[in-house]
């Protein structure tokens, strides 16, 4: 499985994501935010770690040989190409120097975005340490007020900061949350117990774990666009869904909307995701939901066997494929690799080759006019494919030709070698040659 169908496999995903975000555009924002939060997560899952799952639970349920799971083991290798998302990269092509250029751009990248993870996350450290607890006054009633009706039951540490960022939360066992101090005195009792309640309802939906995988997700695939345009979309749905949460609850809509725009109008955003505050999101858009339509519309029981089938053709489907995969008749190439292979002759045929692909040249060795052949012990699996390759004799381990020979060789495919008609593991000998022109 290649990085590059990885990608296109989770790109897909955001495609998929956004159809159905824009058709649910007038759904709960909860619904949006748990779609985008799929499709960012599925950067982090390759569909084939799936499928090697769902193999071992292959072989551990279902019975080996089974005539019946067997035929639909075939089935699924003749249809597979039909609906496959794997694609070809040529990766034999790329040269050793190439693929350590790309690797060290991208781990430039992702460590450059790490560390600017990581001072934005000193800031809110100094923040919290430096911070007055505050048990008393209008802020801890308003908490205590907002805490007794709603569902969290853990408790929330309420802590006053110097700092002018916006209120926001930290923390995901022991959550704090962070008030700016001054900022009470621009707010009514009222406005303040919906602020209040607008930064517990981040506790509640656990917000401070959702946007700390997409910093996972953004670190690690920086280099795709489509990452950070999910992480945006994310940030914009939960405090949506939070604003239909605090109007859910009986908040005045005038009242909460004068309360976010008077925080906006103090206090700075916060510059990590992960402490989700009250801003963070398109402020327009944000007060006209509030005021005419913060609800959000109920979805029907059609649209969620949809999403619920969506959510099974991503990981259901690949674990049933796993599961089948278990039953091919070839299923123990891995065993294969592992068992001790034949050599020709005493009832064992040799293997006939079918498919030929010739080592490359390095450019280093062009130049050092290395020229010779590269003898390889070669074990040809019963499939027809390439299984260990060792060099018997080298010819260049410094130039890399020994290297481009095993890449060569485990390219090529057999019709496999048989004993008692039916096909083995057979070791050979093949040599590559090397020759300048």
């Amino acid at each position: 499985m290649s990085l590059l169908a990885h990608l296109w496999q989770s790109t897909l995903c955001v495609g998929v994501a956004a159809v159905l975000a824009y058709a649910l555009r007038h759904a709960p924002a909860r619904t949006r935010h748990a779609i985008w939060l799929l499709a960012s997560l599925k950067f982090l899952i390759p569909l084939p770690l799936l499928v090697v799952a769902g193999t071992y639970v292959g072989r551990w349920l279902l019975p080996a040989g089974d005539p019946q799971w067997t035929a639909a083991a075939q089935w699924l290798d003749r249809s597979m190409a039909r609906w496959s998302l794997t694609v070809t990269t040529g990766a034999g092509d790329i040269g050793p120097t190439w693929l350590a250029i790309g690797s060290a751009v991208w781990l430039a990248g992702m460590l450059a975005v790490a560390l600017q993870r990581w001072r934005q996350w000193r800031h809110v450290r100094v923040m919290i340490r430096t911070a007055t607890p505050l048990d008393s006054g209008r802020e801890a009633d308003a908490l205590r007020r907002v805490m007794s009706s709603g569902s969290e039951r853990r408790s929330v540490q309420l802590l006053q900061c110097s700092s002018r960022l916006e209120p926001g939360v930290t923390g995901l066992i022991r959550p704090k949350l962070l008030w700016p101090a001054g900022l009470s005195d621009r707010l009514s009792d009222e406005q303040l117990d919906a602020v209040m309640a607008h930064e517990i309802c981040h506790i509640e939906r656990r917000d401070n774990l959702s946007a700390l995988a997409q910093m996972l997700v953004e670190t690690l695939f920086w280099f795709h666009p489509m990452v950070w345009w999910v992480g945006a979309r994310l940030i914009g749905e939960r405090e949506r869904a939070c604003d239909e949460a605090v109007v859910r609850s009986g908040a005045d809509r005038e009242c909460y909307a004068e309360g976010i725009l008077a925080v906006c109008g103090f206090c700075l955003r916060s510059p990590l995701a992960s402490v989700p505050g009250v801003g963070g999101s398109t402020l327009t858009d944000r007060i006209e939901r509030i005021m005419t339509r913060a609800h959000g519309a109920p979805i029907g029981r059609p649209v969620r066997l949809v999403l619920a089938s969506i959510v099974a053709a991503t990981t259901v489907m690949p674990l049933a494929v796993g599961v089948l995969s278990a039953q091919r008749p070839e299923a123990g190439a891995a065993a294969q690799n592992a068992a001790q292979p034949s050599r020709p002759g005493k009832g064992v045929t040799n293997p006939v080759l079918v498919k030929e692909v010739h080592p490359s040249y390095t450019p280093e060795a062009m130049r050092a006019k290395i020229q010779g052949g590269v003898w390889l012990q070669v074990v040809v699996l019963a499939d027809g494919k390439v299984g260990d390759v060792k060099v018997t004799k080298s010819l260049d381990t410094v130039y890399g030709l020994d290297e481009q020979a095993v890449k060569a060789a485990k390219q090529w495919t057999f019709k496999p070698g048989t004993k008692d008609k039916k096909p083995v593991p057979v070791q050979v000998d093949i040599e590559m040659t090397f020759r300048l022109k």
